[in-house]
């Protein structure tokens, strides 16, 4: 089987928080399990580089937009680095491969009549020599008379038509605004309401809820045909003669990145793209994002995909977070609610913050980041149950049996419940329901903190020492095959644990162990945290 991962492409305009982390996660936990499957898997994504906030940015800062993206996609490569995010390309919209595809893409669309040409009027600021985003335009409410920035009224709760806002000033430089005519070019959007209506009706047991009532909405107001033009400084030059000063919008052409970054890549390695995105091949697609970016992967990417009449594969699972809160307040960077990635990696071991957000993975409601949950969730579950049952096991080894355990047979209820765990957590993996996986996996490790407990080997090998290596040999089978189980979890802890047993496990499945000759250099995977780390991290919001 073919299975293609691709989570969403954060856009370069500063840096990677929380949020980001949260939502892609489970993208790169469904990668992992399908390569322990022996899978052939590519997950993908890259940096979104194109947009009017970018242009706005490079003028503010006094640098251009490609010194303002080549900072960001150089620091959110990192990030996803050392998060343990195993992309088999993080690529950028600004690629020369990926323009000319999109390029080519564009201009079939114009000559098969789904872009079409439409005169308009556009807010435009005469000072900044910019057509104004909605973001960059403030004005007045026509309904409750507030101040009003881009078409929401925070105030009255209004989402407003742009055109609506009453004495309209450019955000940048408080100008007002003029209507200045332009020429672009709409892409018929409207004309696959009936397949997407189709769409998600089909694949309502494989979306997460939030994804078919938000694609159910916009279906019942009726799909809009959208602009695919812009008059930008910086993006992906439109290919259609009397259009060189366009570039074409952010929204067409960086949801191909998916599509264009598995092709590079499969080019790269000898395998054949088609078979991760096209029909008739044995293969799935999944597609992993926040909340606010439903419509962009139920409704648009979808048409597009159709509109080219190649034969693409629509996506089988939309894997969309809730949204995530900081102690219960909004995720505002501008309010101080805000943690960058790159602050929870430098101070906390990525296991951890992997653990924590898909652990508590946003399937069903918001979730809310809490630095008393974090500290908790590590020192109790890492720590106090999975981390304690390695230590206390192998260490016990060492010191009682110098590291070395002779054969033991495995007790049935053990192996039973191991074979009904991988059966368990490879189902709701690949239902993308991470967040059931790792709970389940840590409900077993509890079993096998009790199973210990109850056994008492410090007493055993006084009475015993026969039974107490057979426990001790059921233990280390317990340790390798949960090893194995939180691979696409918990990557570097796993790796960790491999190097003590000195045997690894690279396949999804059952399996006991020959023998027991551990390293006789043990520590602890994971340290404790003090509780006064708590309120030392709240007062720093």
């Amino acid at each position: 089987m073919n299975v293609l991962v691709g989570i969403s492409w954060p856009f370069a305009n500063g840096e990677l928080h929380i949020g980001h982390a949260a939502s892609s996660l489970p993208g790169d936990v469904i990668a992992r399990y399908y390569r322990l499957k022996g899978e052939n898997v590519c997950l993908v994504s890259g940096t979104d580089c194109h947009g009017t906030p970018i242009d706005i940015k490079a003028l503010k800062e006094k640098k251009t937009q490609k010194e303002l993206v080549d900072l960001c996609h150089e620091s959110f490569s990192k990030d996803w680095k050392d998060l343990g995010i195993s992309f088999d390309l993080y690529n950028r919209t600004d690629d020369l491969y990926h323009k000319r595809f999109v390029q080519n893409v564009f201009k079939k669309y114009y000559d098969n009549g789904y872009l079409y040409e439409k005169k308009e009027k556009q807010l435009y600021c005469e000072h900044c020599n910019l057509f104004l985003a909605d973001r960059y335009i403030v004005g007045v409410c026509p309904k409750c008379g507030a101040d009003v920035k881009g078409d929401e009224c925070e105030k009255c709760g209004s989402l407003l038509n742009i055109n609506e806002v009453i004495n309209t000033k450019c955000a940048l430089c408080g100008n007002k605004t003029t209507l200045k005519e332009t020429n672009n070019l709409y892409f018929a959007l409207s004309k696959f309401q009936k397949d997407i209506n189709k769409l998600c009706n089909k694949s309502k047991d494989k979306w997460r809820q939030n994804s078919v009532s938000f694609t159910k909405r916009y279906l019942k107001e009726g799909i809009l045909d959208r602009c695919a033009s812009r008059s930008l400084n910086w993006g992906i030059e439109v290919p259609i003669k009397g259009y060189e000063d366009k570039k074409i919008y952010g929204w067409f052409e960086n949801v191909w990145g998916y599509v264009t970054a598995c092709k590079k890549h499969c080019e790269e390695i000898g395998l054949d793209w088609n078979h991760f995105w096209k029909s008739n091949h044995d293969n799935k697609i999944y597609l992993v994002h926040a909340k606010d970016n439903i419509p962009f992967h139920t409704i648009i990417f979808p048409s597009l995909l159709l509109a080219t009449k190649e034969n693409y594969k629509l996506p089988d699972y939309i894997v969309s977070d809730n949204y995530l809160t900081i102690e219960n307040k909004k995720l505002s960077k501008s309010s101080g609610n805000y943690i960058s990635l790159r602050y929870l990696l430098d101070k906390y071991p990525a296991d951890s913050i992997r653990y924590f957000f898909l652990s508590n993975d946003a399937v069903k409601k918001d979730f809310n980041f809490s630095w008393t949950d974090f500290i908790n969730s590590h020192n109790g579950e890492l720590l106090g149950k999975w981390g304690n049952f390695i230590n206390r096991t192998l260490k016990f080894i060492n010191k009682s049996f110098d590291g070395r355990l002779s054969k033991a047979k495995i007790e049935d209820q053990i192996q039973s419940k191991l074979k009904e765990l991988y059966k368990n957590v490879g189902e709701y993996i690949e239902n993308a329901n991470v967040k059931e996986g790792i709970n389940e996996i840590f409900d077993f490790i509890s079993y096998a903190n009790k199973y210990f407990d109850e056994k008492a080997p410090w007493i055993l090998v006084k009475e015993n020492k026969q039974k107490c290596n057979d426990v001790l040999f059921n233990c280390c089978n317990i340790i390798y095959n949960v090893n194995t189980l939180l691979k696409p979890y918990l990557p570097f802890t796993c790796d960790k644990v491999d190097e003590y047993l000195r045997i690894s496990n690279s396949n999804w499945g059952y399996k006991s162990i020959d023998k027991v000759d551990i390293s006789n250099d043990i520590n602890p995977l994971y340290e404790r945290y003090d509780k006064k780390i708590i309120d030392e991290e709240i007062s720093k919001l």
